[in-house]
């Protein structure tokens, strides 16, 4: 049996439309913890072969699947009310219009992206043709993510360090810089409430923790890893550790070490004898490669020596920074 006329229509996907339908993210690529911000655009021109004279609704659907595909709506705009619809979970802005004199348009904008952003999306523009059959036409961009390596990480700091440099010199602090900085601090860390005039940076997903790296980065950001000094401290970090939506991480590096001075414990950034400690039992655990200190979920969040790098992905580990607010 011929299936009906109006199916047959309303289901076509006109390939040769690409020039009308534009769709575009960027980046393609987000590196966890260093993409500031994630951009995809949709756009419909009027004319061309699509055989749409008259311009309906648009929406950008997302699978994060990618082998699998299951598409969800995530943004929608018509032109019966104008009205923008956001279901993305996220914080994803929208924006659109639907002209059928020009161009039309379907935008989402979200800032600090993670891996949750990352899939196959899905643009399609929907309309009708002269006789008033329905045709919808659309096109696919893809976004991925990666955690980056300790060489990328490495690298990436540098350059930033290089950047701020750059602008401190020449008198940008207040500017896109500082923009930059504070978008990409909302991505690479939760961020605590105000304690005694400091804020702790709890670093978000890594495959791995290197103390010198998480250094550079605590620098960056104008603090150091985190130097707890009393037990009010010790007990303000482990409740913001508790009151995480998720707690998924088992290891978070903090300031301190005994390289090179066998258990005798000093602060990295400038090399303060440390006056208290809290250590879980049965710690410390000496030796020539438990050299840096850590709170463990397995250990009530108390401190333990470990290695200055962890590779192990079962505890997902994490490192704390402190900053000081003036």
């Amino acid at each position: 049996m011929t299936p009906p006329l109006f199916i047959k229509v309303a289901l076509l996907l006109i390939a040769s439309a690409a020039s009308a339908l534009q769709f575009t993210a960027h980046p393609t690529m987000i590196h966890f913890g260093f993409t500031p911000s994630l951009d995809l655009r949709c756009s419909f021109t009027q004319g061309g072969n699509t055989g749409i004279i008259s311009l309906v609704s648009m929406f950008i659907s997302r699978s994060r699947d990618t082998h699998n595909i299951d598409y969800q709506e995530i943004a929608s705009v018509n032109s019966f009310t104008g009205n923008l619809s956001n279901v993305a979970h996220g914080n994803a802005t929208v924006s659109g219009f639907i002209s059928n004199l020009g161009e039309s348009y379907l935008s989402m904008h979200w800032t600090s992206p993670d891996d949750q952003e990352a899939g196959l999306y899905n643009c399609v523009a929907n309309g009708v043709d002269g006789t008033g059959h329905p045709i919808s036409v659309m096109s696919t961009s893809q976004v991925t993510s990666e955690v980056p390596s300790i060489i990328q990480m490495v690298q990436e700091i540098l350059n930033l360090k290089v950047n701020m440099n750059n602008a401190l010199g020449n008198n940008c602090t207040s500017g896109s810089w500082q923009t930059r900085l504070e978008l990409m601090k909302n991505a690479r860390f939760e961020i605590s409430s105000l304690y005694k005039g400091r804020r702790y940076l709890l670093s978000k997903i890594a495959d791995f923790v290197s103390a010198p790296v998480a250094q550079e980065s605590c620098e960056l950001y104008g603090g150091y890893l985190a130097e707890i000094e009393d037990d009010d401290e010790l007990q303000f970090v482990q409740n913001f550790f508790k009151t995480r939506s998720k707690i998924d991480f088992k290891f978070v590096l903090i300031g301190g070490t005994d390289e090179g001075h066998e258990n005798v414990w000093v602060y990295q950034r400038d090399g303060r004898a440390m006056t208290y400690t809290k250590w879980a039992l049965g710690e410390p655990v000496g030796g020539v490669t438990n050299n840096c200190l850590f709170l463990g979920s397995e250990r009530n969040w108390l401190m333990a020596a470990s290695p200055c790098l962890v590779l192990v992905e079962d505890y997902n580990p994490r490192y704390l920074c402190e900053v000081i607010e003036e």
